[in-house]
């Protein structure tokens, strides 16, 4: 079919269809619209089916997925019966939808590219809606949100403060993801310095009594505390304990509060850098210009 003649042929259908109305053409209308109603109704029946069963062993993102893919297509399908009845020619209504989506995408080359991006991300599973997933922008902006919506263009994500963040889908497939709520537990990392002096067994013994006294701390894995650097003035030392995902933001707050009070009634010091002033007026003094004005 020549393309020119697609708009023609699209008009003269459309023309067709209110310039015989009769009651055939009425009654054909009629059923064209009863079969968007049919179809309507078994495309729900079976997408809803589909998830109650066969659905069950897929996450939540991909049970949506699947629902209005099952959905629209069994609907597609009636509306080319329903069109068909009604006197219209498809094959135009196909040709024109063809031309179309040449033109949009060259039009919109982005978007193609955030669309093929956004089926890598539904493939891949790295995370799903409901997870807390953290990410670097270009320019080097940390970004950590709740998962609300993943589609096909874009990530929609729900920061802690109740931002709402639209990040499109090529971004995420270029730049490192951290999928935060992966797996049910999740690592507390604590980094403490103590002065040089201090009896290190002493230490691990204190934070390790003071992580298993809190209730939300896991006994497996066990608490573990680590030397990681000699510094200038004092020893880092890195302490970690784990806990269910549920419970993360709780705490990481209050194991930090039960080392401080644990440090301050074992006296363990932790090292503060400190600032001194020295007044040397003898030096001052010294100076040729200052000599020059008491003479």
């Amino acid at each position: 079919m020549d393309k020119t003649q697609i708009p023609q042929d699209l008009v003269s259908s459309l023309k067709a269809i209110f310039t015989t109305i009769n009651f055939n053409r009425i009654s054909e209308i009629f059923i064209a619209a009863l079969l968007c109603f049919i179809g309507f109704l078994i495309a729900r029946l079976v997408s809803n089916t589909f998830i109650r069963t066969v659905g069950l062993r897929f996450n939540a993102h991909q049970r949506m997925v699947w629902r209005r893919g099952i959905f629209y297509t069994i609907f597609l399908f009636f509306i080319i019966a329903a069109l068909k009845e009604a006197g219209f020619k498809v094959s135009v209504f196909l040709g024109a939808a063809g031309i179309l989506s040449v033109a949009l995408g060259f039009a919109s080359q982005t978007s193609a590219t955030n669309l093929i991006s956004g089926l890598f991300l539904i493939g891949e599973g790295s995370f799903e809606v409901g997870d807390v997933i953290q990410m670097s922008l270009l320019r080097g902006q940390i970004i950590e949100g709740e998962v609300i919506s993943i589609d096909l263009l874009s990530v929609k994500l729900l920061t802690i403060d109740n931002t709402y963040i639209r990040v499109p889908n090529e971004q995420l497939i270029r730049t490192p993801v951290y999928n935060l709520s992966k797996y049910p537990i999740r690592r507390i990392p604590v980094t403490l310095p103590v002065t040089f002096h201090e009896d290190l067994s002493k230490v691990r013994r204190v934070l390790t009594k003071t992580a298993y006294d809190h209730p939300l701390v896991l006994d497996d894995p066990k608490p573990h505390l680590a030397v990681t650097e000699f510094a200038e003035s004092s020893i880092e030392l890195t302490f970690t304990v784990w806990c269910h995902q549920a419970n993360y933001g709780q705490v990481k707050d209050e194991i930090l509060e039960r080392i401080r009070n644990s440090f301050i009634q074992h006296q363990i010091e932790i090292p503060v850098p400190k600032i001194g002033f020295v007044n040397d007026t003898q030096s001052m003094n010294r100076l040729p210009v200052q000599q020059d004005d008491y003479r």
